[in-house]
């Protein structure tokens, strides 16, 4: 993780930069995907006196982060605007983690090859063809439905009662037959 410091406005001592370094750099354990992080210690006046700014922004694979803190000492400024991004990294850590459990289980398909044998007498080329399972599961009859509408030999489904991958195929005496993992 790259750390930079700048100062606006104001002279950053070395005592003023390793204690910047340092609470800035505990952030790192909150999240892993940090890239970089940009911190700007500012003063400033207000109406109300003078004031410290601090302002970090933390790029991840992905998005930024952005905290402030206004406070009229520099150090309660820093220490305030860590313990913002340490928040913001944790919830964004867990936001990361939940969307990538509802994607897994939203986008389970299941998909596989078979070889179609050449309608035509002088080709010897095979063909190859992917077929994908729909993402809605569906009943056994509904499969069967599906599968007399489509004009298939079988037909690959995930089945509502069992949750499984499961194929639904017409068998040569004319009755259908049901294939579950």
């Amino acid at each position: 993780m790259k750390l930079s410091i700048h100062g606006r406005k104001m002279t950053l001592t070395d005592a003023i930069r390793k204690y910047a370094e340092e609470k800035i750099s505990k952030v790192e354990k909150f999240n892993d995907s940090i890239i970089k992080i940009d911190a700007n210690l500012a003063a400033s006046k207000l109406k109300t006196g003078n004031a410290h700014v601090t302002e970090i922004l933390a790029y991840l694979s992905g998005s930024t982060l952005k905290a402030t803190a206004t406070e009229s000492d520099l150090y309660a400024s820093i220490d305030k605007a860590v313990d913002i991004m340490e928040n913001q990294l944790k919830k964004h850590k867990e936001k990361r983690s939940r969307a990538k459990v509802q994607d897994d289980t939203r986008k389970k398909s299941y998909s596989f090859d078979y070889i179609v044998e050449p309608e035509e007498k002088f080709s010897n080329e095979k063909k190859l063809v992917r077929v994908y399972l729909p993402l809605k599961p569906m009943e056994i009859s509904e499969a069967i439905l599906q599968l007399e509408s489509l004009n298939r030999v079988f037909f690959a489904f995930t089945n509502t009662e069992t949750g499984k991958m499961a194929v639904v195929y017409k068998r040569k005496d004319g009755d259908y037959g049901v294939i579950e993992d």
